[in-house]
């Protein structure tokens, strides 16, 4: 947990952003996050776990995953939740969760799952395994984390219980979308059918589209741009006095 600037415990209750890192196999560990630090200093608890699939804690766990994404993992940082609030000043009215690439795609799993959310940033975000498989550049990964392409049994099973598109009836949290339009590792369609998914049962949502831009290395000024939208996002939805007066 990275505590909000000028936190407290007994000034009432903060708002928090949830971040989930990509991957899956990756982990936060000891590091210097401009995105973090511009949050926390901004009035934000910024919580970021290490669920299952994350790297560091054996085999076992790095592969927690496998055959399902969107369920050990997400019952995983769910706790992690849970947990922060039972030891921060918290307030669960007031927040957020984010990611970008698998942690876009847990983004969209979590919507779909819980209202706990007051708002939600996905980033490159996956919605749909079963047209992903056919137009990323890494169908590989699907064939083997879900056992499977989506013309066997199994596998098609697995990428139809996993796709947060499957289970979007009902999501109420508003959601921004940052999405490159080169993006070949999670191609721009995937978050334009969660978009229109939220919109066609009038959720509140927006999607900001970079030109030229592929999963990573965006040019300086677009990285900002992001950083900025995303911020704007945060403080419509999550915004308090605490926030907006620093």
């Amino acid at each position: 947990m990275l505590p909000a600037r000028g936190y407290a415990a007994g000034q009432g209750g903060f708002p928090m952003v949830l971040q989930m890192h990509g991957g899956p196999h990756g982990a936060y560990g000891n590091t210097f996050s401009f995105d973090q630090q511009l949050l926390a200093g901004r009035g934000f608890m910024v919580l970021f776990t290490n669920p299952r699939a994350s790297t560091g804690y054996g085999e076992d766990f790095r592969w927690g995953t496998w055959g399902g994404w969107g369920f050990n993992d997400y019952d995983d940082v769910m706790a992690g939740v849970d947990h922060a609030i039972a030891n921060y000043d918290i307030d669960t009215a007031r927040m957020g969760v984010t990611g970008y690439s698998y942690g876009g795609y847990l983004t969209n799993w979590v919507i779909t799952q819980t209202d706990r959310f007051a708002a939600a940033v996905a980033g490159a975000s996956i919605s749909n395994w079963v047209s992903d498989y056919g137009v990323a550049d890494i169908p590989r990964t699907k064939e083997s984390e879900f056992f499977g392409p989506p013309w066997e049994e199994r596998g098609l099973e697995n990428l139809l219980r996993s796709s947060p598109i499957i289970h979007a009836k009902g999501v109420t949290t508003p959601t921004l979308f940052v999405h490159g339009e080169y993006d070949h590792r999670v191609p721009v369609e995937e978050a334009e059918q969660m978009y229109v998914a939220l919109r066609k049962q009038q959720v509140p949502a927006k999607f900001v589209r970079y030109p030229e831009s592929y999963h990573g290395g965006w040019t300086p000024w677009r990285m900002m741009h992001r950083m900025w939208v995303q911020l704007e996002w945060w403080e419509e939805w999550l915004r308090s006095p605490s926030t907006s007066e620093q």
